[in-house]
């Protein structure tokens, strides 16, 4: 049984090359967008979707058939024809060229899989079957949209502010690891979901200011 490796890649900027231009592709090349790759489309037709895309200038779309030549100067290979034929070659010559290959609905040809994401602002969570039931992983991709809502997203970005902030001020590491905890264990989340961000702000930076007295007096301690 595959076990794969989980991994978060910077594709910022980057070549990508997805052969095919149906729905499946669009899935696997939105997904890219977002991450700010750099997608260039091998295939003889598009979708309206992706045809917008290539419009927008989203995307480089290159009308032609296949050709093994295609598939160079990528980081990372999408297979996602209708022709299981070409997308077993597409494997194959991706796998000589050490490129990376996720293979449509055939993951015993895949170096890699897409997990189901769940994405609210800067937190990201994934969920993976091993490629034995995307169904499933859909499923539980749903349940958990419902737990982690929009809120998250904003506390996300007041513990990243906080963070900031008392990695500079606090240099003692266990004192700055508590306030990390006491932050994700108080009721802050729960101000922000009722819509009190003021309130929650507040016990943030009280939160805070605790640690920082906190700290001077521990440095002031150890001065001694």
């Amino acid at each position: 049984m595959t076990r794969y490796y989980p991994i978060m890649l910077d594709i910022i900027g980057k070549n990508c090359l997805v052969i095919g231009g149906g729905k499946v592709a669009l899935r696997k090349i939105t997904s890219l967008l977002f991450s700010s790759a750099k997608v260039n489309v091998i295939s003889e037709e598009l979708c309206e979707e992706l045809k917008t895309y290539c419009h927008e200038g989203k995307i480089c779309w290159i009308q032609k058939k296949f050709e093994p030549a295609d598939i160079k100067n990528a980081v990372l290979v999408f297979a996602a024809t209708d022709s299981t034929e070409t997308n077993r070659e597409i494997a194959k010559i991706s796998k000589t060229k050490g490129i990376p290959v996720n293979v449509v609905d055939d993951p015993d040809l895949c170096d890699f899989i897409v997990p189901s994401i769940i994405e609210q602002g800067d937190l990201t969570i994934t969920v993976s079957t091993n490629g034995k039931s995307p169904a499933l992983a859909k499923k539980i991709r749903e349940d958990l949209e419902k737990q982690f809502g929009p809120h998250y997203a904003k506390f996300l970005n007041i513990l990243g502010n906080i963070r900031e902030k008392a990695s500079k001020e606090i240099p003692n590491i266990t004192l700055r690891e508590n306030l990390y905890k006491e932050l994700v264990y108080s009721d802050i989340i729960n101000l922000i979901e009722e819509n009190k961000k003021d309130k929650a702000l507040e016990k943030a930076n009280k939160l805070l200011n605790e640690a920082f007295d906190e700290a001077k007096g521990h440095s002031r301690n150890q001065g001694k």
